[in-house]
């Protein structure tokens, strides 16, 4: 089985090195970020999810397809595409409505959040990845602020929490109870809307697929 992974805002795909590395394993680049330079037009989570849908529909094996945080839900918007050989969703960090205390975050927080992004970029990035998964990660390289600012302004408005009902997959939710990112009742709510899921909740921060407890 091909395996296909997308990180979360602001990282890139190095975050999955040494830890999901193997020769079958596809790992994408979110618009803006890391190796991916394309110019996209608005929308961009929209136009980003097609390609990771046809990439899905060239593959001559069945697909697992892993998403974490941003990543989670341009992975669910691939799903509900329907591509063929698509087979299993893994779902870490999940949150079907970002802008909302109990499936997200604190939207007056998100308001700071992009007033800081817009007034220190890098520092703001840096201290993002601290908290999200408890280091800096300076060996991975800040996403191209303009473009990665539009993208996190998509995802923060966005409401698919009556779509993701609609998935009839497979799909494992994973989620850190001390997420400070993303709600941890978010997979939790997820779950229950989603007929064939699995929920594990882990005693970690949003990126638990770093910490030992998994």
């Amino acid at each position: 089985m091909k395996k296909i992974f997308i990180h979360g805002w602001s990282f890139s795909s190095k975050i999955w090195e040494d830890i999901y590395r193997s020769e079958n394993s596809i790992f994408l680049d979110l618009p803006f970020h890391g190796k991916n330079k394309k110019k996209y037009s608005s929308p961009i989570i929209e136009s980003f999810s097609q390609e990771v849908y046809e990439l899905i529909e060239k593959q001559d094996q069945e697909v697992s397809l892993t998403g974490w945080s941003l990543g989670a839900t341009v992975s669910v918007l691939t799903a509900l595409k329907k591509p063929r050989n698509l087979k299993k969703l893994t779902l870490i960090g999940f949150s079907p409505k970002f802008k909302d205390k109990e499936l997200g975050h604190n939207p007056v927080m998100v308001k700071a959040f992009m007033l800081a992004l817009k007034i220190d970029f890098k520092d703001t990035v840096y201290n993002f990845r601290k908290t999200a998964a408890a280091d800096f990660f300076k060996n991975i390289p800040v996403p191209e602020k303009e473009g990665s600012i539009n993208l996190l302004k998509e995802f923060i408005n966005m409401d698919i929490t009556d779509r993701i009902e609609e998935i009839d997959l497979p799909v494992i939710l994973i989620h850190g109870k001390k997420d400070k990112i993303i709600n941890y009742k978010a997979s939790i709510y997820s779950h229950k809307k989603i007929k064939n899921s699995e929920l594990i909740l882990t005693d970690c921060h949003h990126a638990p697929f770093l910490c030992k407890v998994l």
